[in-house]
Parts: C-alpha cells; sequence; structure tokens
C-alpha cells in the first residue's frame, strides 16, 4: 500500500495536465498513489487524464464529477478520495522536479513535529520557460529548519505576509492535519477561494511545524487563463488579500495566540486599508452611490485617521 496520496485537481487543463502528469511519473521516490479529479471539463482534460489511467492502472485512478463543484469544492472531494498517510496536492498545470517527494518525505520522516514541508519554486510560462527573476528567496528563520507561523502572525497585519513560502501545490503534508483542523474552506466570499490555500496553511503553522527546503523543487505556471494572471486582470488581488487576512487574524483570535488589543487594532486597520481601496476603485467607475457609501462608513471606522489620510492627499495634489 503507498504512504502519498497525489491529488490532482483539474478543470479545462488540457494543454498542461500531460506534463504534469509526467512529472509525478518520474518521481525519484515512487511508493505514491495518483488520484486525479476532473471537474466536470468541457475539453479534453478528463479523456487525457484516462489515457495515463490505462497506461498506469496500479498507480493512477482518475475521478469525474458529475456537474462542476468549482475548485474548492473539487479539491475538498479529492481529498476524502486520498486516505493514505502523506498527501500532496499538486495543480494541473504545475511542474514537479524528479527529487521533489523524495526529500520531501524525507522531511517529514526526519522531523515529527513538522507537519508540512514545502520547497523553493519558480514561475514558468506557458512554454516552460522559467520567468525571470520569479525565484524566491527564503528568509532566514525559514532555511532549512522547523518553525512557526505563529511569530509571523504577532508581526501584525501589514507584515505576515511579507514572505513567498507559502503557496498551494508545492507541499507534502501529513494526512492526518485535514483531521484535527479541517479541509480547505472558503474566506468570506466564495469568489476569493483561490486564496484558501494561504489560510489553510497558517492554519497548519499554527499546530504544527514548517519546513522549507532550500531548493527549487517545484515549476509554478502562470499562463493567461492561470488563477494568479486572472485574478489580477479582474482586480481580485485587494480583496483577497483582505480576506485572507481578516481569516487568519480570526483563527488565531479564536486560538487564543494573539490578544484582544492586538486582534482589534490590526483587522481595524485591515478593513480600513481596504476601505481606501473600494474608495478608489469606486471612484473610477465614477459610482457615486458606492464611493459616499464606503468614505461615510470609513469615517465611522477610524475618523481622525480618514480626514488624515485624505487631507495628506489633498496637500499633494496642490
Amino acid at each position: 500500500m503507498p504512504r502519498v496520496s497525489i491529488l490532482i485537481p483539474a478543470y479545462n487543463a488540457e494543454r498542461f495536465i500531460a506534463r504534469t502528469i509526467e512529472s509525478v511519473l518520474t518521481q525519484t521516490y515512487t511508493d505514491w498513489e495518483l488520484i486525479i479529479v476532473d471537474d466536470k471539463s468541457s475539453d479534453n482534460t478528463f479523456q487525457i487524464a484516462k489515457q495515463y489511467e490505462s497506461k498506469y492502472p496500479d498507480k493512477i485512478s482518475v475521478f469525474q464529477n458529475e456537474i462542476n463543484l468549482g475548485m474548492l469544492q473539487n479539491w475538498n472531494r479529492g481529498i476524502e478520495l486520498c486516505n493514505k498517510e502523506l498527501f500532496v496536492k499538486l495543480d494541473a498545470d504545475d511542474i514537479w522536479l524528479p527529487s521533489f517527494l523524495e526529500k520531501s518525505v524525507a522531511i517529514l520522516d526526519s522531523h515529527p513535529e513538522v507537519g508540512i514541508v514545502f520547497t523553493k519554486f519558480v514561475n514558468i510560462d506557458g512554454l516552460d520557460n522559467i520567468i525571470p527573476g520569479s525565484e524566491i528567496s527564503l528568509p532566514d528563520f525559514a532555511v532549512e529548519k522547523p518553525f512557526s507561523t505563529i511569530p509571523l502572525v504577532q508581526l501584525g497585519q501589514d507584515k505576515m505576509l511579507q514572505y513567498q513560502i507559502l503557496r498551494q501545490g508545492l507541499s507534502a503534508m501529513r494526512r492526518i492535519i485535514f483531521d484535527k483542523i479541517g479541509n480547505y474552506r472558503f474566506l468570506l466570499t466564495k469568489e476569493t477561494q483561490a486564496a484558501t490555500d494561504t489560510e489553510f496553511y497558517f492554519r497548519v503553522g499554527l499546530h504544527y511545524s514548517i519546513f522549507c527546503i532550500s531548493e527549487t523543487l517545484y515549476r509554478y505556471r502562470v499562463h493567461e487563463t492561470s488563477i494568479s494572471k486572472t485574478d489580477t486582470d479582474n482586480q481580485l488581488s485587494s480583496k483577497k488579500m483582505y480576506e485572507i487576512k481578516m481569516c487568519i487574524l480570526n483563527y488565531y483570535y479564536q486560538q487564543e495566540k494573539i490578544n484582544t488589543p492586538f486582534y482589534k487594532n490590526n483587522v481595524a486597520q485591515i478593513q480600513f486599508n481596504y476601505n481606501l481601496f473600494l474608495i478608489q476603485k469606486f471612484r473610477k467607475e465614477k459610482n457615486i452611490r458606492k464611493t459616499l457609501s464606503i468614505l461615510f462608513k470609513t469615517l465611522l471606522l477610524s475618523p481622525v485617521k480618514t480626514i488624515t489620510f485624505y487631507f495628506k492627499r489633498y496637500q499633494e495634489s496642490e
């Protein structure tokens, strides 16, 4: 029986899924099963995955939802199908380097306090070309040693997400974690579901240590239809950041890892910053009603701060 369940949740990924599956097949660590869950794609994703299942029936199992569930619910359906000791989720357009699993499992075996393992990553385009300048550098606290996310949250809302070390798709973890803290979940709205991975990893990091392998073993694809690209185009980035921070602070407050004054001050600042973004957005859209509504709420939330902010803006425009 394999130790590792690998989940590839897929939707309309015919262009890349074969390359992704091949990166699993070339892993130096071989004690795994691959579960592919197609979310009722309208292209040939399911057919391509089934071809691999027929070639490797002992290693690959392919499922297709009867209806399109949406990304987050498809992830969670896949998790229910993955019941081995260790779990890894791989996006249907991303690529592992051959030693990704071997080195990740070795860390979990040698560090029982570690719940989840990441590696450094680099972005690639639709043609597998590395995007210059996209490789991350690790902060000192995360270089080849376990760390907790509690100190990151305690830095406050403006700094807790400053490091690019928690990204979905490039982590191996203990399957039991889902039983302890739950699966992926929506944030404050369903449209920000692509950001649920970050909130999930901060939940994990409160209960378990995290380990970052200081080697680039993962290639994260950025192309015209990828979530990271479409979210930016749709101006969802600010909303995602707002909801991620709110949900993380709410969870850490509920778990009594941050005190009440800290929690209230940071939540107020997050709301203030997001309100300023909304005011600017609605002004550009020439939506006077929404602009005035958000401005009024912001004045009630932080009257001195709001007046000071716009007075400085006025002075700068003179």
